[in-house]
């Protein structure tokens, strides 16, 4: 596998959808294809975009492992080989997670999303050898190994070192508490390993030599996505900053507002896609219903940044 080729195809921006249900609570797959052609069909490309499915948007610890797989071959074979899939694998079970490795490669993935385990405290030959077997199970499969320092584990320099052994690993999902530390890791790396933005620094990160970022927006405005990464790519710094500061960081104030309520990620972008006329809905528990006033206060805030509404 060559490794900058991989990190090509996993540029722009890093939409992890959300797993969509019908009122019962059961997975809506003909939801989240015509969510992944509305992506393709509004701009979203390889190069520009890549998705994930079954990542914590994704509400991957609520999902069976069959749901895993039937959520992972609706994105595949909806995006038809027009943009890359990242097929979550998160999971503290190395034979699951090979399982679900194998079972990407199989559809034509182009990588998984791989954290350290998680629950019990892993030490680096635990990490590392998880990430090791997951390659040998899957070895024309990049990896994203992301950093989930939350839940336990903190990936040190020497950590990301060690699993740049692997040849599948090919990109780095990368935050950390530390802004130093965050800087560091990009200087360190960016030019061996593509850093997909997980801190909401798009422009910093870029200006370092990142080669992605999460922009939830672009969900359901791929427009706006295209529009910010092509401002990145072109060293536009300034203006680019200005589009973070009008639509991402307030968005996430959003959130920040909805943690208070509930837990749990993806429902707001839900909300986004129910504005737009798509198939939205909850999600699964124990994330409970969002009051009716979020949804109201996410469209006040796309009508006043200009986002287009009911276009669907």
């Amino acid at each position: 596998m060559d490794r900058q080729t991989e990190i090509e195809r996993l540029r722009g921006c890093f939409l992890a959808v959300p797993t969509l249900y019908h009122d019962d609570l059961s997975l809506n797959l003909a939801g989240m294809q015509q969510h992944i052609h509305f992506l393709i069909e509004n701009g979203l490309r390889e190069g520009t975009a890549v998705f994930l499915v079954n990542g914590a948007s994704g509400e991957f610890p609520t999902l069976s492992l069959e749901e895993r797989k039937q959520t992972a071959e609706t994105v595949v074979q909806a995006a038809g080989g027009r943009i890359a899939i990242i097929v979550g694998a998160q999971t503290s079970n190395t034979l699951k997670a090979i399982e679900i490795a194998r079972h990407a490669q199989a559809i034509g993935a182009a990588a998984v999303q791989v954290s350290p385990p998680f629950y019990y405290p892993p030490t680096e030959d635990d990490v590392y050898e998880h990430f090791a077997a997951i390659a040998d199970a899957a070895p024309r499969l990049g990896i994203v190994a992301y950093n989930t320092y939350w839940l336990g584990y903190k990936m040190s320099a020497a950590t990301i070192e060690r699993l740049l052994e692997i040849p599948q690993v090919v990109a780095l999902k990368w935050s950390s508490p530390d802004i130093l530390e965050y800087q560091a890791i990009l200087r360190h790396f960016a030019d061996r390993l593509g850093v997909i933005d997980n801190q909401i620094l798009p422009v910093f990160s870029r200006m370092l030599g990142s080669s992605g970022a999460n922009l939830h927006p672009a969900l359901f405005w791929p427009e706006w996505g295209v529009r910010l990464w092509k401002l990145l790519d072109d060293g536009q710094w300034d203006q680019a900053q200005a589009q973070v500061n009008r639509v991402l960081l307030p968005y996430y104030d959003l959130i920040g507002d909805i943690n208070q309520v509930t837990g749990g990620e993806g429902h707001i972008d839900k909300l986004g896609l129910e504005l737009l006329g798509l198939p939205g809905g909850r999600n699964r528990p124990p994330t409970r219903p969002l009051p009716p006033v979020f949804k109201e206060r996410l469209r006040a805030f796309l009508l006043e940044i200009g986002a287009p509404l009911n276009r669907v």
